[in-house]
C-alpha cells in the first residue's frame, strides 16, 4: 500500500468540547482524510457527515454511528468521503457539499483540533 504523510498545509478547526454536543459545523475544508487531535484530558466523541451533526455519548444498549471516541491525547486520521462536483444538467457543476462536525465529551472538558487534507 502507498502511503503519504498528511498535508501540513491542511487547514485545521479548533473546537471546545465539553458534555454538551457543539454546535454542529463545516470541516474547514474538503479532502479524503480528516485528522483529530484531542489536546485535553477527556474522552471526546464526534460525529461527521453530511447535513446537521449531534454528537452523542455512546449508549450501553444500541450502538450508532455518532459517537467516535478520541481518546485524550490521540491523534488520530480516518478516511473521509471526499464529495465531487456534480453536473447540474446545464453544462455547469455544482459546488461539493462539505462535510459537518459535532463533538460531545462523556464529562468534563476538552479541546480537539480537527483538519481535511489528504495522507494519513
Amino acid at each position: 500500500m502507498n502511503s503519504i504523510p498528511f498535508s501540513a498545509q491542511a487547514k485545521t478547526l479548533k473546537i471546545s468540547v465539553t458534555g454538551t454536543a457543539s454546535v454542529s459545523g463545516a470541516l474547514p475544508a474538503i479532502g479524503n482524510s480528516l485528522r483529530v487531535v484531542n489536546d485535553g484530558t477527556a474522552t471526546a466523541f464526534i460525529d461527521v457527515g453530511t447535513g446537521s451533526r449531534t454528537a452523542t455519548v455512546p449508549a450501553t444498549s444500541s450502538p450508532v454511528a455518532t459517537c467516535t471516541p478520541i481518546l485524550a491525547g490521540e491523534d488520530t486520521v480516518f478516511t473521509v468521503p471526499n464529495p465531487q462536483a456534480t453536473p447540474d444538467g446545464a453544462g455547469s457543476f455544482t459546488a461539493p457539499t462539505a462535510l459537518n462536525i459535532s463533538a460531545i465529551t462523556a464529562g468534563g472538558s476538552t479541546t480537539i483540533y480537527v483538519s481535511v487534507g489528504e495522507g494519513q
